[in-house]
C-alpha cells in the first residue's frame, strides 16, 4: 500500500515538473522581421534585416536539417542558405531595376539575427519599390516591417502574406 502511494507522489511529481519546464519554454506568439533600409550620403544603400533566431533557423534545417545557428554548425554553409534564401524573398527595386546588394556580415544579438547588406546607387531614385516575403513560407501570421530612411524622409511598411510589396515615389 506504501508503494502505490510512494509511485503515485513520484508521478505526480515528475507530471509537475514535466508541466513547469514546459511553461518555461520560451516561445514567441507572433511572427515578425524588421528590415532597415538606410540611403547613405555617398550613394550606398545599407540594408539590416532583423529576425527571430528559431524562427530563421526552421528555414535553415529545411535546407540542411544538421545546420544550428547560435552557434553556428557550419558559418560557410549557413551563409550561403542564408544568403540565397534573401535574394530570392527581399526584392528591393530602384526605378524597376532589381538593386543588387552584397552580404557584408551577420551576428546574433539575444535572440535576434542580424544580417547585414549594402548596395551602390548608380542612378538618381525616383522609385523605390519593396517586396519583402521573408520566412511567409514557414508561418502564416508572418508579418514584415520595412523601414526606409534618406536624408529627407522616413517611411515604414507593414507587409503580411497577401500584401507583400510596396512602392515609394522619391523627388
Amino acid at each position: 500500500m506504501d508503494l502505490i502511494i510512494f509511485f503515485k507522489k513520484i508521478s505526480i511529481f515528475f507530471t509537475l515538473m514535466f508541466s513547469q519546464l514546459i511553461n518555461n519554454i520560451d516561445v514567441h506568439d507572433y511572427y515578425v522581421s524588421t528590415t532597415e533600409v538606410n540611403f547613405s550620403y555617398n550613394n550606398h544603400i545599407q540594408i539590416t534585416i532583423k529576425v527571430f533566431i528559431d524562427d530563421f533557423e526552421e528555414m535553415i534545417q529545411d535546407n540542411n536539417n544538421n545546420l544550428k545557428l547560435a552557434p553556428d554548425s557550419d558559418s560557410k554553409k549557413i551563409d550561403q542558405i542564408t544568403n540565397q534564401y534573401i535574394s530570392e524573398k527581399l526584392k528591393i527595386k530602384i526605378n524597376n531595376s532589381q538593386l543588387k546588394y552584397e552580404f557584408i556580415g551577420r551576428e546574433y544579438k539575444s535572440d535576434i539575427l542580424q544580417l547585414y547588406y549594402e548596395a551602390v546607387l548608380t542612378e538618381k531614385v525616383q522609385v523605390i519599390t519593396f517586396e519583402n516575403n521573408i520566412l511567409y513560407d514557414y508561418f502564416k501570421n508572418q508579418q514584415n516591417i520595412v523601414h526606409f530612411k534618406n536624408d529627407k524622409f522616413r517611411r515604414s511598411f507593414l507587409f503580411t502574406k497577401n500584401n507583400s510589396k510596396s512602392s515609394l515615389s522619391i523627388n
